[in-house]
Formats: C-alpha cells, structure tokens, sequence
C-alpha cells in the first residue's frame, strides 16, 4: 500500500497514469489476497508488476513504442518472472509491426533465462488480411539458433474468420484445442461464445456471453475478440481481467459449464443495468456435478464511479454454492 501511495503521488508530479487493480477471495476459511496490480504509464515507458498468491509475480518494464509512425511501431519488454529464489526467470522480448494496405504483420522475438534452466527462446508472428487473422507462435525449452524444435516443445496457434457481422476463430493451445464464435456490429444484440476441449484429460469449457437492448460496444467488437483469442490460446505472463456478465449489456445472459478431472460445473446467470449506470447487477444458479449434483443461487454485483481524473470500479460475486465472496477492486488516476 505504501508503495502504491508513492507511486500515485509521483504520478501528480510526473504526469503519469496509474492503475490500481487488487482481487480478494473469502469463504468459510480464511480471506486472501489473489492479485495486486501496481501500472505506471507514460506515453513513452511503462513500469507494471503484478502479484499472484497462487502463482509467479511479474515486474516489468514495458517500450511498446521506441520507434513509431502512422504504419509501423517497434517495442520491447525486460521482465522478472518468479518469487525471489533460484527458479526466477528474465524475459527479454522484442516486436515490431507493419501495416501495408489492408495486410497488417508483427513479428516477435524473445528468450527466458533462468539460473535453475537453459535458456528458452520463443518467436511468433501475427498476420491479418481483410476478413482474416492468423497467430502461431513457437515456445523451445532451449536456444532456437541451430536446433530443431522437438516434440517436448510447445507450439500455438489461431485462425479467424471475421466478416462484418461475425467472429468465427479455432485454434490450438499445445495439446489443447478451442473455439471461438462473436457477433459484431450490431446495435441490440451481442454474442461472444468459447469452448476449450483437453483430449489426453477430458476436460472442457464454455462460456456464452450474450448481451440485449444497449449492449456493450467495446466487448462484443473484433478488437476484443482477437484480443480475447490470443490470450487463451497463447500463454503470456501479465494476466488480463474481464469484466462480468452484467456489464455486456442492458440485459445480458450468460451460460458456463465446465469438467475438471471428473468435477462438472454449470452455471446459468442474468444480468440488468440499473437507472442510468447506478448499478449493474446479475442472478444465477450455480450447479457441482460428480457422484451427487448440488444447485444454490450466485450473485453478481458490479459498480464504476468517476470523479474528476480518477476511475474506479468494484466487482463483487457471492456464490453460496461454494459460501464464497469474491471481488475485484480497481482505481485508476
């Protein structure tokens, strides 16, 4: 918290923009922390570290602009990966990008150093041309330079299809496969579906997100589902978060169902915007299937609020199946 206070309090000196986000668990046990996210942003660098009670933190130092124009950019990030002990990892990354026409490219080199391993190196390209898009990138758990990828290393990919009024993507996640299907530029109906399918296990997942009436521009659009593509099929190390169901729409439905080694989830939710931006709020019913299926309700709750240059919003989800409150706290200046 005090490094967060001199961090915003910098960021009135120097003119920067900082973002604040924090994710909290509580149930019957105990309360945690999940995440913490401290972002420094100016126009040219950006400083981001974000940390994980159940998994590796991140802190790096992001250029997404050293040299750039109206066609062409080229960026970089140095970052440290890991919990301060000898399975630490540095990431050194390097892009750039061209646009010519309608045939826009990106081209990313990287490696990963550690003390406890060999040195990774990964490598992908992005290609886009008129209704189409396509990502592979390539992950080696060695140096590329003069040595043949192996079946032990990891591959990635995607392929989309996106007309005026549709999203239609598959891609391939290692030994993982999924799909991906959106509705886009429509003014009263939304529509952003995913499934995942594990052969070697079994295990699956889908959500439908569908919003009605004023729905959300900005999610159901192809910017947000070629971002929303490549970050579940290509791993990164920063997370993203998204929002709840009640935000896609003035009324909005979701369905979600999983199976996670013989454990079946299912969940249906609604969701309603409330006056004008007052409140935004979603019911449902949350299911657990494995020798006996168990329902109870789910509840979500979702407030934004701005005042003068500061943004903040509140995410809050109780799932009395589990007697669980999660939330998601964010406040940016």
């Amino acid at each position: 918290m005090i490094i967060a206070i001199c961090f915003l309090t910098q960021s009135y000196l120097w003119g920067q923009s900082v973002n604040l986000e924090n994710s909290f668990k509580v149930d019957t046990l105990s309360s945690q922390v999940l995440t913490q996210r401290i972002e420094i942003s100016t126009p040219t660098i950006s400083f981001k570290y974000d940390y994980k009670a159940n998994g590796r933190d991140v802190l790096g130092v992001i250029m997404p602009k050293i040299i750039s124009d109206s066609t062409s950019s080229w960026g970089g990030v140095i970052l440290k990966s890991g919990d301060g002990n000898e399975e630490d990892q540095f990431a050194f990354d390097t892009w750039a990008s061209k646009k010519w026409g309608k045939f826009s490219a990106t081209v990313e080199l990287g490696r990963i150093v550690s003390p406890a391993s060999k040195p990774w190196d990964f490598a992908g390209t992005r290609l886009s041309y008129r209704n189409f898009t396509t990502e592979f990138y390539a992950l080696s758990y060695h140096p590329m330079l003069g040595k043949k990828m192996t079946k032990q290393d990891a591959t990635y990919g995607w392929l989309a299809y996106h007309p005026k009024h549709a999203f239609i993507a598959v891609g391939k996640q290692d030994r993982q496969y999924w799909g991906f299907v959106g509705t886009k530029n429509l003014k009263r109906f939304g529509n952003f579906t995913f499934i995942n399918y594990q052969p070697e296990t079994g295990n699956f997942w889908f959500r439908s997100q569908s919003g009605f009436g004023e729905i959300n521009q900005k999610f159901f659009c192809q910017d947000s589902y070629v971002e929303g593509t490549s970050y579940m099929v290509v791993p990164v190390f920063y997370y993203k978060h998204f929002s709840p169901i009640c935000t896609k729409g003035e009324y909005s439905l979701k369905v979600d169902g999983r199976r996670t080694n013989g454990v079946q989830n299912y969940e249906i939710m609604m969701g309603k915007k409330i006056g004008d931006e007052l409140l935004r709020v979603a019911v449902g019913i949350n299911s657990e299937y494995q020798t006996d299926l168990r329902l109870a309700p789910s509840f979500e709750l979702y407030k934004s609020w701005k005042f003068n240059d500061w943004q903040g919003t509140v995410e809050l989800r109780y799932d009395l199946l589990y007697k669980t409150l999660n939330g998601y706290l964010i406040v940016r200046y």
